[in-house]
């Protein structure tokens, strides 16, 4: 029994620090992309699309603030759950722009595809052990 309960806690310490390692790989490869939107600004700005009845300029900045909180949440492990929903809500609106004008690549698609089951699996999994979680409310 004793065995079986060391084998658990091995297992569960494995878990936990694959978890950190998807967050923090997510969370690199998303603010290396965000460094990409920002020192290609000039040119996207010309054909992003604007939201909320924003200029383009301003839905690009905005885009770009947010994803970067968001990556910085779930690098650190605070409201890893919170911030992959809303990053799984980004990138189906992302996806669905690309669908529709079908102006994007095939590699494109799929590296947006493959962002999005890494955050699904962090909506599921939470931030893990190694993360600031903020404690629930009873």
């Amino acid at each position: 029994m004793d065995k079986q309960v060391k084998q658990t806690q091995q297992t569960l310490k494995r878990c936990s620090v694959a978890i950190l390692f998807l967050r923090l790989f997510i969370g690199a490869m998303m603010l290396l992309h965000i460094i990409g939107k920002m020192q290609s600004y000039d040119n996207l700005v010309l054909e992003y699309n604007s939201f909320l009845g924003l200029s383009r300029s301003t839905s690009l900045a905005l885009s770009i603030i947010v994803e970067g909180v968001l990556a910085a949440m779930i690098v650190i492990g605070v409201g890893t759950r919170l911030a992959a929903m809303l990053m799984i809500v980004a990138t189906c609106v992302s996806l669905t722009e690309d669908f529709l004008l079908a102006e994007i690549s095939m590699d494109v698609i799929k590296i947006e595809i493959l962002y999005l089951g890494v955050f699904i699996a962090l909506t599921i999994s939470g931030g893990g052990t190694y993360a600031f979680n903020i404690p629930d409310r009873v």
